[in-house]
């Protein structure tokens, strides 16, 4: 190094600058951004779709701890997508605006010439003239807004991931602790609120403290015991959450953009995804989310014809609808096959409450377990009692199911309608899980025929025998008659 060269600016040259140039980077995000999007927003938004699928073919089959991390993680993972697919297409359409307006300044750099728009006033003119920006204007005004909004998606998207990872861990958590304590439920269930409102009750304590009692009493900056207690809840809090890739992008754009703006829009995406989950569950559980129905709807539909009861008319929309099922609504053969699902979700906890044969200890707990099942429901058939002693456990995987499966006895019957009466947890009252459950399936016995008329005779039988029949005309009466 020479005598006469500024230590600063030696400094300055070991020091290595970044490795990017950030007017570089700029120039690039533009393009990176259109990139990300239009790979990404169409397959979020068929994201759900899958995931719907893959989520109805596991969920049948878990109860507890398990069915609430795949509802919770169904419901925040589909919302999302639906979400962020929404605003991604919406940011494409941005940037397609800010990339025609380019256009427009290339081809016209004077942009608006106003004394050339003939089919304007002065009056018109003035006005539009002071509200309207340039094109210069309305370039970096589209160019910001779609980079906000990009930022915007991005920030939700690791905000609503995490939230789903972090609930998942708690429920599974919560659902260790209940195998242990022999309440795998209700463990689960208050470990998760526990947690949750722990979490509420530390941001909600962080800004009472900080940014209300010590920013109205500077004096109160100083004292100890507050400081203490903040910089605790605010490592506890970041202990949670990764600030580190949250809070760089979230405080930029909260210190840049209008609380109006960012608050709204960060709450309303956490509450809106999980209700559009939702959504999707009630879409493919319904015929039609808008329905004008009068009379054909509530209780004189759960005792007409529903396909959902029928095993040949099941189908798009019964997927979710795990009720009894019989083959058709049409019966020809001699025995009437009855199916009774099986669901853990509803069942089991009926079945741990009330059956002591389904402890481990017991030699025969495989061999009584079944009788536990069909204690569950009550059948009748035109009023009479259907014996389910006979039903059998059943495993149906050409509907996903396991349940129990029986064959009532047809012989005797009228041809004709008949009713089946099946009732899941008799006494169980109205609300809840475990409310009493009623199931009317109406079918009509066709014994292995159809009633037809008698098959018709060939013309050159039939004609002699209809002259035969005919009596013979009398001879016409003539006129003087």
């Amino acid at each position: 190094m020479s005598e006469t060269q500024d230590p600063k600016a030696a400094a300055d040259a070991e020091t290595p600058g970044p490795r990017i140039a950030f007017e570089r980077l700029r120039e690039r995000t533009d393009e990176l951004e259109l990139i990300f999007s239009g790979l990404v927003a169409f397959a979020l938004l068929a994201l759900p779709s899958v995931l719907f699928e893959r989520w109805l073919q596991s969920e049948v089959h878990v109860d507890g701890g398990g069915w609430m991390v795949l509802i919770m993680g169904f419901l925040f993972v589909s919302g999302l997508s639906y979400l962020l697919g929404t605003l991604f297409v919406l940011h494409l359409a941005i940037r397609g605006y800010w990339v025609g307006l380019i256009g427009l300044r290339a081809s016209f750099p004077r942009g608006i010439r106003w004394d050339d728009v003939s089919s304007m006033g002065p009056i018109a003119r003035a006005f539009y003239r002071e509200r309207l920006p340039d094109l210069m204007q309305a370039i970096e005004n589209a160019d910001r807004a779609a980079s906000v909004l990009f930022a915007l998606a991005t920030l939700a998207a690791v905000m609503l991931l995490w939230s789903g990872l972090l609930a998942a861990a708690i429920v599974g958590l919560g659902t260790a602790l209940g195998w242990l304590l022999g309440d795998v439920e209700g463990i689960a269930l208050s470990f998760f609120t526990g947690v949750y409102a722990l979490t509420l009750l530390m941001a909600l304590s962080i800004w009472l403290l900080d940014a209300v009692l010590a920013r109205r009493h500077p004096a109160l900056q100083q004292r100890g015991w507050l400081l203490r207690t903040v910089r605790f809840l605010l490592q506890a809090f970041g202990a949670i959450f990764p600030q580190r890739i949250l809070q760089p992008v979230q405080l930029t754009l909260q210190s840049n953009l209008s609380a109006r703006v960012f608050h709204p829009f960060i709450f309303g995406v956490m509450a809106l995804a999980p209700m559009l989950g939702v959504l999707h569950l009630m879409a493919a559980s319904e015929i039609a989310l808008l329905r004008g129905y009068i009379g054909i709807e509530g209780e004189a539909l759960k005792r007409g014809l529903r396909s959902a009861h029928y095993e040949d008319q099941r189908g798009h929309h019964d997927r979710m609808l795990r009720l009894p099922m019989i083959p058709s609504d049409r019966i020809q053969e001699a025995w009437l096959r009855v199916f009774l699902p099986h669901l853990p979700q509803r069942d089991n906890p009926l079945l741990r409450e009330r059956c002591e044969a389904l402890d481990p200890g017991r030699a025969d707990a495989a061999a009584a377990a079944p009788d536990c099942v069909r204690a569950l429901w009550t059948a009748s058939l035109d009023g009479q009692p259907v014996a389910l002693a006979a039903f059998l456990p059943a495993e149906r995987r050409d509907l996903g199911l396991r349940g129990l499966q029986g064959y009532v006895p047809m012989q005797g019957l009228s041809a004709g309608r008949h009713d089946l009466h099946l009732v899941w947890n008799a006494g169980g009252g109205e609300e809840g899980r475990t409310r009493e459950r009623e199931f009317h399936i109406p079918f009509w016995l066709s014994p292995g025929f159809e009633l037809a008329l008698e098959p018709a005779k060939a013309p050159e039988e039939s004609a002699p025998v209809a002259a035969e029949a005919a009596p013979a005309p009398e001879p016409a009466a003539s006129p003087a008659q």
